[in-house]
C-alpha cells in the first residue's frame, strides 16, 4: 500500500526532491512548469518534496467561496441552459425554482 513519503535523491550536479503519491506508485520529482528541479543541499530538496507532497494532497488552498461558485454556475446555466449527463445520453433541461 502506498504511503505518503518524501526524500532527497542524489543526482548529477545536485539533489532532487521526490515524493510518493497515495494514488500512484513510484517516486515523483518536484517539478515547476513540468521541469524537475535540482537543489544544492539534501535539506532544500527534502523541504521542497514535502511542500510539493502537501500541495498535491491538500491542494493550493481555497480557490473560491460559495457565493462566487454559485454565481459562476448561474452564468454557465445562462449560457448553455442544459446539463449534459454523458456521452450518448439525452441532455437534461435546467429548471429554476
Amino acid at each position: 500500500m502506498n504511503e505518503p513519503r518524501a526524500r532527497a535523491h542524489p543526482v548529477m550536479n545536485g539533489w532532487e526532491g521526490q515524493f510518493r503519491k497515495l494514488d500512484r506508485a513510484g517516486w515523483h520529482p518536484v517539478e515547476v512548469n513540468g521541469v524537475a528541479q535540482l537543489y544544492d543541499t539534501p535539506e532544500q530538496a527534502l523541504i521542497a518534496a514535502y511542500e510539493a507532497m502537501n500541495a498535491y494532497l491538500f491542494g493550493r488552498g481555497i480557490l473560491r467561496d460559495g457565493e462566487k461558485a454559485s454565481a459562476e454556475k448561474s452564468r454557465a446555466e445562462e449560457l448553455f441552459n442544459k446539463v449534459w449527463p454523458g456521452k450518448g445520453r439525452k441532455p437534461v433541461e435546467v429548471v429554476r425554482r
